[in-house]
């Protein structure tokens, strides 16, 4: 019999439709890519039992559909969120400006609870509107992490779970 995990938590995926957040999260959990799944509609929920620090951890990940129609769910979903990855697509400027709707409509709901800034699709190299540098200004601005991913070939995609988790356990053992 398996032991019960000594944290439960709830992460939330949020970001612009088509960033990558539904191939992220199933890059993590079964290390498979996709080309294309169909857009998420309202939220989709997932599992990770993992160890992180040699504490047992079950993530109740929630993936978030970015479509503009779901804003008003928002809230409704964010609610006892511990953390969030904050995705944009290297490759689409637009989904780097609205990073600042999604980081608010976490914080307001959530308060101080950790973010980390993804920066998804790392592998179409020659197609990249984001620089590093902006990039990473933002993440500084935003007092947050920014880590460089890719859902294709997998590159930071553990990372950025583990980084995160590490943060709410943080978090949480300063709050006991």
């Amino acid at each position: 019999m398996q032991e019960e995990p000594k944290y439960i938590i709830k992460i939330t995926l949020l970001g612009e439709k088509n960033v990558g957040k539904t191939s992220l999260v199933y890059r993590y959990i079964e290390n498979k890519f996709r080309e294309s799944y169909k857009a998420t509609l309202g939220v989709n929920l997932l599992k990770k039992d993992m160890e992180v620090d040699g504490n047992g951890v079950s993530a109740q990940i929630w993936d978030l559909g970015g479509q503009e129609s779901f804003k008003s769910l928002r809230k409704l979903y964010l609610e006892g969120a511990n953390g969030a990855l904050v995705m944009f697509d290297l490759t689409d400027r637009q989904t780097f400006d609205k990073l600042n709707d999604w980081i608010e409509s976490f914080k307001e709901t959530r308060g101080e609870q950790p973010i980390l800034l993804i920066g998804n699709k790392s592998d179409l190299e020659g197609q990249r509107k984001i620089t590093d540098m902006e990039a990473s200004n933002y993440a500084k601005e935003n007092n947050t992490d920014l880590l460089l991913t890719s859902a294709k070939t997998g590159q930071n995609v553990e990372e950025a779970f583990i980084k995160l988790t590490k943060r709410i356990l943080d978090k949480i053992s300063k709050t006991q």
